[in-house]
Order: structure tokens, then sequence, then C-alpha cells
């Protein structure tokens, strides 16, 4: 465990560690969507004096997601194509829940972060409906995507190493 935060009005430490896919059930009724993720590739949490206060899920990516499509040039590719760029280049932050008494001490970022350095991928992505009012991906140094339409989630992503995939095109600028 390595101390994350210590806001100086609190009088222990805020610790960060990895975590597990059971960890989320606790903090899973303050997110907004139900359920859990539907795959677990890496966990992030946060504990104040022993207690569970934040948790962050990287997930294996969607086959096929618009955004990552525009974002990445995809779009005329095959199915299996794009299946096998998404699975050789991305993993996806699926979930970043902050119990509420925590929230606004930058917990969200310091997660997500925390799931950067431990990805494998050249790039991680995320998509929020959330993002219209939430800048916490653009805050941890994400490109944002928004969508075609406001049915859509916004989409993000992040480089953290040189892709895998010879064929990926340079992400377009929004």
């Amino acid at each position: 465990m390595i101390s994350a935060i210590t806001p100086d009005f609190l009088p222990h430490p805020i610790e960060l560690s990895v975590g597990r896919a059971s960890d989320y059930t606790t903090l899973a009724r303050f997110h907004y969507l139900a359920g859990a993720p539907a795959t677990w590739a890496g966990v992030s949490v946060a504990r104040y004096d022993g207690r569970l206060i934040a948790v962050a899920a990287l997930s294996y990516p969607s086959a096929v997601h618009r955004g990552r499509d525009r974002a990445f040039g995809l779009t005329g590719q095959t199915y299996g194509q794009r299946l096998r760029w998404a699975n050789a280049n991305v993993l996806n932050i699926s979930r970043v829940v902050v119990h509420p008494q925590f929230r606004a001490l930058g917990l969200a970022r310091v997660l997500i972060e925390d799931l950067c350095t431990r990805c494998k991928t050249p790039y991680v992505e995320s998509s929020a409906r959330m993002g219209r009012a939430h800048p916490m991906f653009e805050r941890a140094g994400f490109t944002r995507i928004d969508p075609a339409t406001l049915a859509e989630p916004v989409y993000y992503f992040r480089k953290l190493r040189t892709p895998l995939a010879p064929h990926v095109t340079p992400p377009v600028t929004p």
C-alpha cells in the first residue's frame, strides 16, 4: 500500500492499493449505472482508516465502439479487424466510484492514474454518460471525443505507450 492523498484536514492518510472485483460491490450503489462491469482486468481501491472509500475497475474492451472507431479511424474495418485491434491495444476503465463523503478530494483522478500505470496496453479508454457534466477523465489527461448524438456516451482515450498493431492510424484531434 502507498499513501495516495493526505489532506491536511484528515488525521489519517488515504491508502491506495490493488483491489478485487468483490470490492466493487461495496460501493456499487453510488454509481449511476446498475450492475457490475462485464469483465475485470484490474481494480484499484482507496481506503481511509481501513474503510473502502473508492474503487475503479479496468475491463477488457468491447469489440466495437463508435467513439473508438472515430478516434482511431477504424470505421471501415471489419468486425474481426476492429476486435483484434481492440484486444491488442486497449483496456477500458469501466467504473470509477467514490463514496459521497469522500468526493471532491481528487480520488477519482488518483485511481484513474493508478489504473493507467498498471495498464499493459498502449491505450486506455472510457465511455461516460456523465462525461458531459464531470471532467474527471479530462483532468487525468484523456482526450475527449464527443459523440455524434446525445444518446451516446462521451468517449475518452489516453495514449500510454506506442501501439502494438502496425495499422493504427493517428487519433483525430477534437
